[in-house]
């Protein structure tokens, strides 16, 4: 080969390289800026209930296990761990730190699952820890924390003990209300812990740089003294919400890279922009005890999917179970409603129960449903759709306030709104009134009871993002995404 030849081929393996390293240090050395709807009340990993709540705490802490980018549940603050009897025996890695610097121990662990058992916490996904020994009991204030089935023999050796072996018991563990706490840190916290930037402290990829609650702004910095495998490949993680514009603006004008998507937003955000969606929200009608089993019977057989369908908007589609994606995907056995249209039959048993009343009308009604616009037009066919086949006059009201307790009580004589699987499968049926017991298809018809649930329609929660952003993957539990996969171009 000449020397030219041999000159050129060395400057191109040159620009190669330099191009390489300045595409990786763009990477490392790049802000992703995310819009939120709603920015946090709290970042205490305990008590987080909201989307944007428990997305930042999936990021700031990190738990025993994991996710990672398959959405397996893998190894985190533990190097291994033993099962044995119930008993799970984890050892945890060496050098782990808090992002002050200070050594991660067993105890922090034991204290942060103790917060999350203990009543006064009030913690929102308590449930999911209830195969923890003792946990139901302590939880309901007859038993004392020491009965919870958690210590620390050392260190370095986490031990938790069940009553059962719960499958999805080592994902629970990856999620935010499985965090650790360090008792000393949220002493001197005096009531403030997890509510302001200098009363919260970070064990996983990020910590939190700042927290501007006037102007709904918090900035997520690398945790420098992070060993775990989930190095963030950003430098920075900024998040925002708009006072001017909402999540969909933001998105189309570059003004964000990602942002975290009702379905109410789909229909706005452009072409260019690239989605990632997960089916996690079923939307249901209850009927109330006000409404006779006869009464209830006709509605709900003169309830089709076919009225309605063709009025869902982009993120919706007509449930066929209680079941959205996330849930029925992984299922053995395939969950469908056991709905029945009959118009005709629906008429003569309503009729029938109207002879009963004093008044011989159909009680005057409102059916109340979650404020959400995108599901107004369904709605509305779906109540049309009674008053010309079955004669019935029913109004309709949104309500902004959540809905999962008249639910569960079958409260409310007509209601319609959205239940969303945002942990495990026993803690989603517990919002229907439901114990889980290992059949989903006992428990979707312990679900339904006699005639007072019924699926109407599923609905996703969408990440959207920008052409020059990849690693976005969505989960639909313990805050939907880990920023530590992300990378900016």
């Amino acid at each position: 080969m000449g020397w030219f030849k041999r000159f050129v081929l060395i400057i191109a393996v040159i620009s190669v390289g330099v191009s390489l390293c300045a595409c990786a240090g763009r990477s490392a050395n790049a802000r992703i800026y995310v819009s939120l709807e709603n920015m946090p009340e709290t970042l205490d990993p305990q008590v987080a209930k909201s989307d944007s709540e428990l997305m930042i705490a999936r990021n700031i802490y990190e738990g025993l296990t994991r996710r990672n980018e398959k959405g397996e549940t893998v190894n985190a603050a533990c190097k291994s761990y033993t099962f044995e009897n119930f008993t799970y025996t984890f050892t945890l890695r060496d050098n782990i730190k808090w992002s002050d610097g200070e050594k991660i121990v067993a105890d922090d662990f034991v204290f942060g699952l103790r917060r999350a058992i203990l009543p006064e916490t009030r913690a929102p996904f308590a449930r999911l820890l209830f195969a923890v020994k003792g946990a139901p009991e302590v939880n309901a204030g007859e038993a004392g924390i020491d009965a919870l089935g958690v210590s620390a023999p050392d260190s370095k050796t986490v031990k938790i003990t069940l009553t059962y072996d719960d499958k999805e018991f080592l994902s629970v563990l990856s999620m935010p209300v499985s965090m650790p706490c360090r008792e000393d840190f949220f002493y001197k916290s005096t009531g403030k812990y997890g509510l302001e930037r200098d009363y919260v402290l970070s064990c996983g990829s990020y910590k939190v740089g700042k927290w501007n609650k006037t102007d709904f702004g918090i900035r997520l910095l690398k945790n420098e003294e992070y060993t775990g495998d989930f190095k963030p490949k950003n430098a920075a993680v900024y998040i925002a919400k708009d006072k001017e514009k909402n999540v969909a603006e933001k998105l189309n004008s570059g003004d964000s890279d990602i942002a975290l998507l009702s379905s109410a937003y789909l229909g706005q955000i452009g072409k260019d922009i690239k989605l990632t969606s997960v089916q996690n929200i079923c939307w249901v009608l209850s009927l109330g005890g006000e409404f006779s089993p006869g009464i209830r019977q006709a509605l709900c057989m003169c309830t089709s999917a076919d009225t309605y369908k063709n009025s869902l908007p982009a993120g919706f589609t007509a449930a066929n179970s209680i079941y959205p994606a996330v849930l029925s995907r992984n299922m053995e056995t395939e969950v469908t409603s056991a709905r029945v249209y009959d118009a005709v039959t629906a008429l003569s048993l309503i009729s029938a129960e109207i002879k009963k009343l004093d008044n011989k009308k159909f009680p005057q009604t409102t059916l109340i449903y979650y404020g959400s616009e995108p599901m107004r037009p369904a709605i509305t066919s779906m109540v049309g759709d009674w008053q010309q086949k079955l004669g019935t006059f029913i109004n309709i009201k949104a309500e902004d306030k959540s809905l999962e307790s008249e639910l569960v009580n079958h409260s409310l004589p007509l209601s319609v709104f959205p239940v969303k699987a945002d942990s495990t499968l026993g803690e989603y049926l517990y919002k229907f009134g439901v114990t889980y017991t290992g059949d989903a298809v006992a428990s979707a018809n312990a679900a339904a009871g006699q005639f007072n649930l019924l699926p109407v329609a599923f609905e996703d929660t969408s990440l959207g993002y920008r052409d020059n952003i990849s690693g976005v993957n969505i989960s639909a539990t313990g805050g939907y995404i880990d920023f530590s996969f992300v990378i900016k171009k």
